[in-house]
């Protein structure tokens, strides 16, 4: 019989990364005690089944006292929303409320169309691929927020859904939700608002006096939020929330089949059978930490972020856009941004690069997401940072073809957060062939 513990204990070392050096994928609070009750709760309730809620009647407890908990962040008029195990869950299914309104306005011989400025998570796209809707681009303005009077341009009677985030996810910068807001309420369009990064934080940021910009239901014309309690909620995975301002449009989100011969079919959610534990572990985050819980991370991370952004200023980085949120993009005309990601790789930081866009005038630039932890490690990550410009090139990636640099990562010498040179060296259908290609070789 195998040692289940060994293995498990060896799969584990796959992932020995240090969370106070990590600038991605998990929001860590470096609180022991809400990780335990955050545990206990998912492993609690972990046999339970959200597919009955009848059965599981705790599923509507916590749903309800979750939603009840994001409604009042956002300032709704009423409670009313649905848990999901993922923003993308959530994305997808306000882009089928939206679409379903539309077909029940329109018909079904028009094709509608989702509007999109260029920043928007890809989430909107892989939803409008599932569900059938076109997607226009609108662009954003030297301070990488949407465009507004491009959007009023692509506007028309066939526009189904207009999304727009606070904040967009590569640049950190809030999107002008009123503006839009005004022009969508007038027409009769639907709005939704992507804060599946900024909704656990950007209110505390508010509530400390360092955000003013309004993006949630207090404007008239945004009709559902997306917020994601597994990012600056701090719950364990997957854990989301999706918000409407009206029931009648949360109805054209749930899916219900009552011709089946077993039993009726209800789903609230795009996932049927679904594990209660981490919506228990989402209502148990945040009973722990409550408002002044969220509030003092909320300190920690404006505090890594500011001394982060100004100990890489002082070695010659800029920001790409103004800073309104947890998220620094960086850039330098000076610096090799590869080899200095690199070289950080090293000494066991892990950010991401993101591309050069010519279109927008964006360089080449770092991304990384400010977690409460990081207000113990900022310090030694600007110390590190000073050390990694010294460092030798382990490559000269500009002069590695692309053959070498996929070899590479499949043997792990590079990761896949060098990915945006592929990008940039072949067109587009290209690319995506060839990052196919590297998924399959990975579980090869």
């Amino acid at each position: 019989m195998q040692d289940i513990e060994k293995i498990l204990a060896d799969a584990a070392k796959l992932d020995s990364l240090n969370v106070g050096k990590l600038f991605a994928y998990i929001y860590e609070t470096g609180d022991e005690e809400l990780k335990k009750i955050a545990f206990n709760a998912l492993i609690r309730f972990y046999d339970k089944n959200m597919l009955d809620f009848s059965v599981y009647r705790s599923s509507i407890f916590f749903e309800k006292e979750l939603i009840k908990f994001c409604n009042e962040l956002m300032h709704g008029p009423k409670q009313c929303g649905t848990f999901t195990y993922g923003g993308t869950e959530s994305i997808m299914l306000a882009v089928l409320a939206g679409r379903n309104r539309f077909i029940k306005r329109k018909g079904k011989d028009k094709a509608p169309e989702l509007l999109l400025p260029f920043t928007i998570h890809p989430a909107f796209l892989k939803a409008a691929h599932y569900l059938g809707l076109k997607v226009k681009i609108f662009g954003i303005d030297k301070e990488m927020r949407a465009n507004i009077e491009e959007m009023k341009e692509l506007l028309n009677e066939d526009t189904a859904l207009i999304a727009l985030s606070a904040p967009n996810w590569p640049y950190g910068t809030i999107d002008p939700i009123r503006e839009a807001a005004e022009i969508a309420n007038e027409k009769g369009i639907l709005l939704h608002v992507d804060t599946c990064v900024g909704g656990f934080i950007l209110p505390f940021f508010e509530k400390l006096g360092l955000n003013n910009k309004i993006f949630d239901f207090r404007i008239d014309g945004v009709t559902s939020i997306s917020l994601d309690v597994h990012k600056y909620g701090y719950a364990p995975k997957g854990a989301s929330v999706l918000l409407f301002r009206e029931e009648e449009l949360k109805k054209e989100s749930i899916f219900v089949n009552v011709s089946n011969p077993g039993y009726i079919f209800i789903n609230s959610a795009v996932l049927s059978s679904r594990s209660v534990g981490p919506l228990a572990a989402a209502y148990a985050t945040i009973k722990y930490l409550g408002e002044k819980g969220y509030t003092e991370f909320a300190k920690q991370v404006a505090y890594a972020r500011d001394k982060i952004y100004h100990g890489m200023r002082k070695l010659n980085f800029k920001e790409v856009a103004p800073i309104e949120s947890p998220i620094l993009s960086l850039y330098s005309e000076d610096i090799d941004l590869a080899a200095f990601m690199l070289a950080m790789r090293k000494l066991g930081w892990h950010f991401h690069l993101q591309r050069a866009i010519k279109k927008f005038n964006i360089p080449t630039n770092l991304h990384m997401t400010i977690s409460p932890v990081h207000s113990k490690t900022c310090d030694e990550f600007l110390i590190d940072a000073k050390k990694a410009l010294e460092m030798k090139k382990e490559f000269d990636l500009k002069k590695i073809d692309m053959e070498q640099l996929i070899g590479y990562i499949k043997e792990g010498k590079i990761d896949s957060s060098i990915a945006p040179l592929l990008i940039d060296a072949f067109d587009e259908e290209t690319a995506i062939d060839i990052v196919k290609n590297l998924v399959i070789d990975w579980y090869r």
